[in-house]
Order: structure tokens, then sequence, then C-alpha cells
């Protein structure tokens, strides 16, 4: 009988895990990506520290080129999928072809779009809101005559950002949140370089190093500057403070907050996986620790 190599089943990787946070409530939309074609997203009360599961999405969801309301209530996100169904699907629904990439705003966890738009000109997507009644679109200004709203989303005012497309949403979103930015690039573009970007929020400091991938993400590292040193924030994927003043970050697909008594673990978001794979959880539910 032929010997078979390795193990009978490989476990998945680590999930990636983003977080936006919201300014003016105890609100924060969980961008979990793993396998790499796959992005759910959770909506998580700070407070409580309850996480509702909400939409699975087939292909990309650009967390860095997204963001959340001050009140939590609206995502702007630009998405991504290139495949023949979906395809079909804008064409037959929406009159459209060569719908690859879209801007589109939801109310989270669900990622429906209430509010969409084409974004496949390879430098348009996304947005910021300006405030919780107007959201920016991250969209070429030069092309703000032939801005057409596949779907206009309600109480809400839409307008092209000021900046264009040259915005970099997360900066701009991070400053909202309380970060601030103590150290500029003085060479380069926002592709390449030097010396680092560095942002500061109360005791945590963000080191954003000199290669960055426009869409897919950044190499990044965290610090921590009080009292109490913090291990656990080595190798994370995402950091912040809460509204509640507690350092909560992310690790290896796991969500922790640090406590007097250590990092506490608050969701491991690894055993939730896409439809068809093992660990499958349900599409609706809550999920306590």
């Amino acid at each position: 009988m032929q010997k078979v190599k390795g193990p009978a089943l490989t476990p998945p990787a680590p999930a990636r895990i983003w977080v936006l946070l919201a300014s003016e409530a105890s609100t924060a939309v969980v961008f979990r990506r793993g396998p790499s074609r796959w992005t759910r997203l959770y909506l998580w009360d700070t407070r409580t520290d309850t996480f509702i599961p909400g939409s699975w999405f087939t292909g990309r969801l650009y967390e860095l080129l997204s963001d959340l309301s001050p009140d939590g209530l609206h995502l702007v996100y630009l998405a991504r999928n290139e495949s023949k169904r979906r395809q079909e699907r804008a064409e037959a629904e929406l009159g459209v072809d060569n719908f690859w990439a879209w801007t589109a705003v939801c109310h989270p966890p669900r990622v429906k779009a209430i509010g969409l738009w084409n974004a496949n000109d390879g430098f348009s997507g996304g947005g910021i809101f300006a405030d919780n009644g107007t959201l920016w679109l991250h969209h070429d200004f030069k092309l703000s005559d032939k801005m057409v709203s596949l779907r206009q989303p309600p109480n809400l005012r839409v307008v092209l950002s000021p900046q264009g497309s040259r915005q970099v949403i997360w900066l701009e979103a991070m400053k909202r949140t309380g970060w601030r930015v103590s150290q500029m690039p003085q060479t380069g573009n926002w592709e390449t370089f030097k010396p680092p970007l560095v942002l500061q929020k109360k005791k945590l400091e963000l080191r954003v190093l000199g290669r960055r991938m426009r869409l897919a993400g950044f190499l990044q590292e965290y610090v921590w500057h009080g009292p109490q040193p913090q291990p656990g924030l080595q190798g994370a994927s995402w950091a912040d403070i809460d509204r509640q003043g507690r350092l909560v970050y992310a690790r290896e697909g796991r969500l922790y907050a640090a406590t007097p008594e250590g990092e506490q673990e608050l969701a491991n978001l690894n055993d939730d996986q896409p439809p068809g794979r093992p660990a499958e959880s349900p599409e609706e539910g809550t999920l306590h620790r």
C-alpha cells in the first residue's frame, strides 16, 4: 500500500484581520479574510464584546479603501470580483459590462449594496465619510461629469472627494478616530517611501514601513509606550484603542484586549470558515467569549 505523505488534513492558515472603529459609537466592523478569495464582515460592539457575523463575500474587499461612518451605521467599501458569473449578473441586473470592481455602501455586517458605483478604471474606488450624512467618493474628479450612480443610497449625500482618487482613505479614517501623524515620509510615494510613516494614539504607535501595496495592504509594526509591556502586539495585523480606552488588537486570526491580568481573547475567527469548508459557521448569529 502506498503511504500518504504529510498530514491527512492541513489546517487553514490563520485569518487576516483588520478593523474599522466608529468615531462616535462603540461600534466596529471587522474584516476577516481567509482563504484569500473570501472575506467576512462582523459587527463588533466594543462595549459588550459581542460579535455579529455578517456576509461572506467571494472576491476581495479592500479594507484600506473602506470607511465606517462616525455613528457606525454605514460602511463604504471597494470590492473586486472578475468572475464570469459576476459579469453576467451585472449586465443582466444593472445593464453594465466590465463590472469587475465597484464602490458600495451597505449596512454592516451585511455587504448588500444600498449604494453602488462602477470603479473599474483602475484608479477609483472606495470612499470616506465627511460626516454621518455625507459620503465622499474616492473617484477621479476628472470623471465627475461621467459619474452615474447605479444605486443611490437613501439618506446620504454623495459627492466626489475634494482630493479625488489621491486621498489616502485609511489614513484619513484613522485621524478621525484619534490617531495623529507624528512622522511623515520625506521621499518616495505611497508605494515606496522613507523614513517610515509614524502614527500615534495615546500610548500606541503604528509604524508603516517603507513598502506599501496600494490595495492589498502595507507592512507595519505596533509599539506600546505604556508602563506595562504588551508582548501581544508582536505580529499583530491590527491594533487600536477603543472607546472604552482599552488596547485591542488582532493576531493570527484572533481578537484580544489587554487587561491588567494579561491579554484576554475576545474572539477566535479562525474556526469560522466559508460555506463548504471545515468548521463552517451559520450565516447569522452572535459570537461571545
